[in-house]
């Protein structure tokens, strides 16, 4: 038990850095809904590697995700979610099997790509247009889900693009993906818990970074009530661009 109440031999400046990281990445993930985990994830890999990163970023996402949870939940499409969320799971089972027969090299690099592959997605404005049922949801929920896994990445920016398709308000489709973004997480989590382990020394450091996680998500909940999207994407693009390029740059150097 004691060793799980240990941080990891962080500099101050790491750990500052650290919840700077896990701030900027709530910010994003309160405004937009789902792409926090974009930035939280390349920023932790800088400066602690991949397979940490991921421990961090799942247990500080899911204590902060929590928060909102309750709101998302009386919202939400019940059907839609949880038909898209089933799939999604057994994606990420499939998607983290195969990523964990790769080198640690190997691992911050596709995560760079994925990351980059995603954030142009998201600049192009591509929507998915096809029809919206049991079926479909939970076949883009396993590809989505496997895509996620293999790359290592537990966000949902291609998420984002099947519910924004929805003819639904804007506060139904945010609490959409806000539901699976939870499941995505937990499905991580159950994959390290079960299969993989967990690092002890940064459980202690995800649940203290859901703290500057939560706060962040609340500011990006204000900002999006006043700040026009044209102002917070074209950064927040930029950001994630430049950090999946220096995830591929820094893999094998």
């Amino acid at each position: 038990m004691y060793d799980l109440l240990q941080l990891p031999d962080f500099t101050h400046l790491q750990f500052f850095l650290t919840c700077l990281v896990a701030f900027g990445g709530g910010v994003i993930r309160g405004y937009t809904g789902f792409a926090g985990a974009l930035l939280l994830l390349p920023g932790f890999v800088l400066i602690m590697g991949p397979l940490p990163a991921l421990n961090v970023v799942i247990i500080s996402g899911m204590v902060g995700q929590l928060i909102i949870l309750p709101n998302a939940i009386k919202r939400a499409q019940k059907n839609t979610v949880l038909s898209f969320g089933g799939g999604l799971f057994l994606g990420v089972y499939l998607g983290l099997y195969f990523l964990f027969q790769r080198e640690i090299t190997d691992i911050t690099f596709f995560m760079g790509i994925f990351i980059i592959i995603a954030t142009l997605i998201l600049v192009s404005g591509w929507k998915y247009k096809g029809p919206i049922n049991i079926v479909t949801s939970c076949g883009f929920g396993s590809g989505i889900g496997f895509f996620a896994g293999f790359f290592g990445v537990p966000t949902g920016p291609l998420t984002g693009l099947f519910f924004l398709s929805l003819k639904e308000e804007v506060k139904i489709i945010q609490a959409n993906i806000q539901c699976i973004v939870i499941f995505t997480l937990i499905a991580f989590f159950s994959y390290f818990y079960f299969i993989e382990g967990f690092r002890s020394d940064f459980l202690l450091l995800g649940l203290v970074m859901s703290i500057p996680l939560a706060v962040g998500l609340k500011v990006g909940q204000y900002l999006f009530t006043f700040l026009p999207e044209k102002i917070f994407r074209p950064i927040t693009y930029i950001c994630l661009l430049s950090l999946g390029a220096s995830l591929c740059f820094n893999a094998y150097n």
